[in-house]
């Protein structure tokens, strides 16, 4: 099948199922999370711990539940610091006593934290804006700026574009599809805030964010492109034809959505509803 193709019929696919229980809300939204969660955390482990299937099952684990305790609020409880160290904790007890090649076990302890707080914790984060006053349209946004500027970045990338990025981390990433996937992102946002909201953010304040939170996005896309390039390998996997990994979907939707929780919070003074 054609890449673009096979590109275009997994999106087809994927979004409306996503979109649907994210529009449910309650248990179905969160069941979504913590799958998005376990796939993307495997396909983590899987670039950083090869040949070691058990743990990464185990790290697996380890980063849904960590994820499921950002997502719901748990963080901020009198449990929050004890979740913290009680996991940072097990997880370096967990290298200690199964190291595997000792010439590559701080090596793989620090990737395996890492993508914890990263793929876990991000994700967890960017979950939380569902618990938002108008949390649907929050959401929304973050789509619109994530995917959006993928999509710009795509098409203008591969048919305007000339003047390399960041070679030496993504070969194929150019300045046009760069400001492609600002322009796209934008047109995106204001779209669906016609549609969705959130109304009680002004568009023209809006769609400054959205410039901020594309850059932010393309940051880390970017880091993920840097990660894989430093384990060998070029997606972090193959569950969705055309677009590689759920992490490759992801990567800078988990930095777009942190700066938009944060925005609400600070900027407008919101504040979630934990389930």
């Amino acid at each position: 099948m054609n890449p673009l193709v096979a590109r275009i019929a997994s999106a087809l696919v994927a979004l409306p199922l996503a979109l649907g229980l994210i529009h449910l809300g309650g248990w179905w939204f969160i069941a979504l999370v913590l799958f998005a969660a376990a796939v993307t955390l495997f396909e983590w482990n899987v670039m950083v711990s090869p040949g070691d299937r058990p743990l990464r099952i185990l790290l697996t684990l380890v980063g849904v539940f960590f994820t499921a305790s950002v997502m719901l609020g748990r963080l901020g409880s009198d449990l929050g610091i004890g979740i913290v160290f009680g996991l940072v904790t097990f997880v370096l007890l967990v290298f200690l006593f199964r190291p595997g090649p000792m010439e590559t076990a701080a090596q793989r302890l620090a990737l395996s934290l890492t993508g914890i707080f990263w793929v876990g914790g991000l994700l967890g984060v960017t979950a939380s804006l569902r618990f938002l006053p108008e949390g649907v349209a929050w959401l929304y946004v973050a789509f619109s700026i994530s995917f959006g500027s993928d999509t710009g970045g795509y098409f203008a990338g591969r048919f305007l574009g000339k003047h390399k990025l960041y070679e030496k981390v993504s070969p194929k990433k150019t300045w046009e599809g760069s400001v492609g996937g600002v322009i796209m992102a934008v047109i995106f946002v204001a779209g669906f805030h016609v549609l969705v909201g959130p109304k009680q953010v002004p568009i023209t304040e809006l769609l400054l964010a959205t410039v901020f939170g594309t850059a932010l996005g393309q940051c880390g896309d970017l880091a993920e492109s840097m990660v894989k390039r430093s384990v060998g390998v070029k997606d972090s996997g193959s569950i969705m034809p055309g677009h590689g990994g759920l992490l490759d979907r992801v990567d800078a939707l988990l930095f777009v959505g942190v700066f938009l929780y944060l925005y609400a919070l600070v900027g407008h003074g919101l504040s979630p509803t934990w389930p």
